[in-house]
């Protein structure tokens, strides 16, 4: 039909091109001739040629009508014929539209859907009509027509999915519009579950009295926002409620970005023992007893990471985190920590033996909280079979997955005969078969200073022990070890050797004693994540720590020549603060040269003395601890929580002092991944006033 349009076009263009070459000659003829020609053409004979003129148009638009009307009829007949009149009340009752094409997709024909719903798009190009089109037809052709790509397209109020046939040339319209309305509505339908808990509830109700009057305006002010979104809400327990919802009141809640949380902040800014919210969401899910467990665990996660946050957990997919960039409120309740205790000393005197590891890349903290355990499992260990022999609790050593300072503090701290009744390698332990074996169903695996599987100093002994403990102070990520009896994380402790104090200070202790060697390392664990108490993070219990460490016998003089750098290291920090640049405003990166090496403890030293630039609010330091695996060290002073950034690119830590590390990456391109992520996140990870 198209070929017969564009031949018509020609042989209407050339008589109109005869007409005017006629006309003109006559008017020449007319004008430029003499009184003989002028006397022969008068005005009827203009009038006989106009007029035959004119008949001739109208004969040659009626002739074109004629024509296009049998090709038309024709090119119908031949449709129908293809697709059989069966098939074809199948199409219209099931709402599918074919579409045929030429080579160049102009529209060749149409089904009666289109005419029905009053789309008359024919001898037009589909890919002019609809430009979405254009990329199903490349796929399509390209994987010739194996897979089923569709397309989705809203024409005229309507929904459509689209498939095209290559080979055919033909595209497949089916109306989708009551199905996608169906989807929509059951979408909005789906079951949401949720919980708010209110953070620091036992230690406020410990350091004030809690009048029923203000217990009920928390209350009061969480059911009045929930009925505001269409929630229904109960109050199960003193400090936590239980949220039933639609999946459309949650987007509505999202909308409103949570802001019960930021209220509740607010009004508790200038009271001593803040109390603020925590909120899980779970979704994505048709049984509500599963969405049930799910936002137990969400909200565990968001009171383990110091709660003031909102953890959404859609099912089958990662945790996504809004909030948190405030700084935990400070714990100081001691029959908490009582309990903690009596907790860990339980599962100690149930255990057949006691194994502690850190994570690798072992820094003082890490140390010396595992010796500071070490003291207590054998301490409890001892009371428990009352002076007869027991298995001496063992800290996993691994040198080459330790820092050098870590171990120059123990090779100068401890002689052989000590290293050997303290440590035991991962070798060791995996050789010792049968009786001998140190793995069996009741052996203790402590796991200080980190929760995450994949950064522990022995990842097989994980894996092997089936009673796990963590005790740490980093925030909770979504990578945690699962196979744990209990945990203990505090994420306003400044450091695990603070908790580990705190464990020996106010647990049910009487009589025990800490040799001077571990309490000298674990004040050097305090000193170095406080960076000699400049952090943030350095309270009142950090203080109290250091000063229990000192009644045990620290020195504070070997504690600190711990931390002393080193001619070459001092050099090399030098060297890379020269290349610190400020990105935005108070943020600033430095990066290493792609040829050094350098420990993730020099990282961290470069990173606290960018933070001693006035200004700077958060320091982001980058270089390379291992060939190939480059490391970001992240510090802040608490108005920007580097934890909250880095975990967008794999990374965790506190919310002042974070780290990430990279493998098969250059430092260029770390470094234009941490830029990007700032860009991106650093307004929500400051700290709300």
């Amino acid at each position: 039909m198209i070929k017969s349009i564009r031949k018509m076009r020609i042989a209407t263009i050339l008589l109109l091109l005869s007409e005017i070459l006629i006309l003109i000659a006559v008017a020449l003829l007319y004008l430029l001739g003499t009184d003989d020609i002028r006397n022969f053409f008068t005005i009827n004979h203009v009038l006989v040629v106009s007029t035959v003129m004119v008949i001739l148009n109208i004969m040659f638009v009626w002739i074109i009508v004629s024509l296009l009307s049998k090709i038309r009829a024709k090119s119908d007949i031949k449709s129908l014929q293809v697709i059989g009149g069966d098939v074809k009340e199948a199409y219209s009752f099931g709402m599918i539209g074919l579409v045929v094409v030429d080579k160049n997709f102009n529209i060749l024909w149409t089904s009666d859907l289109f005419r029905e719903r009053k789309i008359f798009v024919l001898d037009r190009n589909i890919l002019t009509w609809q430009p979405d089109l254009e990329k199903l037809v490349q796929v399509s052709e390209a994987l010739e027509d194996n897979i089923d790509d569709t397309i989705k397209l809203e024409i005229d109020s309507r929904n459509y999915e689209v498939k095209y046939l290559s080979d055919a040339g033909l595209f497949i319209f089916k109306d989708i519009t009551e199905l996608e309305f169906m989807f929509d509505q059951h979408e909005k339908q789906a079951p949401v579950v949720g919980i708010i808990m209110i953070d620091n509830f036992t230690d406020a109700v410990a350091n004030r009295e809690i009048s029923n009057p203000m217990t009920a305006i928390i209350t009061s002010q969480v059911f009045d926002y929930c009925r505001r979104f269409g929630i229904l809400v109960r109050k199960y327990r003193d400090d936590a409620f239980i949220l039933v919802m639609n999946y459309d009141s949650y987007l509505k809640l999202r909308d409103d970005k949570f802001s019960i949380l930021q209220t509740i902040r607010e009004r508790e800014e200038n009271r001593e023992t803040k109390l603020t919210l925590s909120m899980s969401i779970a979704y994505n899910f048709p049984d509500v007893m599963r969405l049930s467990d799910i936002a137990v665990q969400a909200i565990e996660t968001a009171v383990a990471r110091g709660g003031d946050q909102v953890v959404i957990s859609k099912y089958g997919e990662e945790n996504e985190y809004i909030g948190g960039a405030s700084v935990a409120a400070e714990r100081r309740n001691r029959t908490s920590i009582r309990l903690y205790a009596d907790t860990l000393f339980s599962h100690i005197r149930d255990a057949s033996n006691v194994l502690i590891m850190g994570h690798t890349q072992m820094d003082l903290d890490a140390l010396g909280a595992c010796l500071g355990l070490k003291a207590l499992a054998d301490y409890v260990k001892s009371r428990a079979v009352d002076g007869k022999a027991f298995e001496p609790a063992k800290v996993i050593y691994n040198p080459n997955l330790t820092e050098l300072k870590t171990k120059s503090a123990i090779t100068s701290s401890f002689n052989k005969e000590e290293m050997s009744r303290l440590f035991i390698s991962s070798q060791d332990v995996a050789s010792e078969k049968g009786e001998n074996s140190l793995v069996n169903s009741k052996t203790l695996l402590i796991v200080a200073d980190v929760s995450r599987p994949s950064m522990v100093m022995d990842q097989k002994l994980l894996e092997r022990v089936d009673r796990v403990i963590i005790i740490d102070h980093h925030r909770r990520t979504d990578e945690f070890i699962d196979n744990r009896i209990y945990d203990y994380i505090e994420t306003s402790a400044s450091s695990t050797c603070e908790m580990v104090t705190e464990l020996m200070y106010y647990g049910n202790t009487p009589e025990f004693k800490l040799d001077m060697k571990t309490a000298t390392v674990m004040l050097a664990g305090i000193y170095l994540d406080t960076n000699h108490f400049r952090s943030n993070t350095t309270g009142s219990r950090t203080f109290l720590a250091a000063m229990i460490l000192e009644e045990f016998g620290a020195d504070v003089t070997i504690a600190d020549e711990f931390l002393k750098d080193e001619y070459e290291e001092y050099t090399l920090i030098t060297k890379i603060m020269s290349s610190m640049e400020t990105i935005t405003y108070g943020v600033v990166v430095a990066k290493a040269e792609e040829s050094d090496i350098i420990e993730s403890a020099t990282l961290a030293k470069v990173a606290n003395q960018c933070m001693r630039v006035k200004g700077v609010n958060a320091a982001f330091v980058i270089g390379y601890t291992k060939a190939k695996e480059a490391k970001i060290s992240g510090r802040s002073d608490g108005t920007i929580s580097v934890q909250l950034i880095l975990e967008k690119l794999g990374g965790g830590g506190h919310q002042a002092s974070a780290a990430a590390s990279f493998k098969g990456k250059t430092l260029s391109e770390v470094k234009m991944m941490l830029r990007d992520t700032i860009e991106q996140h650093l307004l929500t990870s400051r700290k709300r006033d």
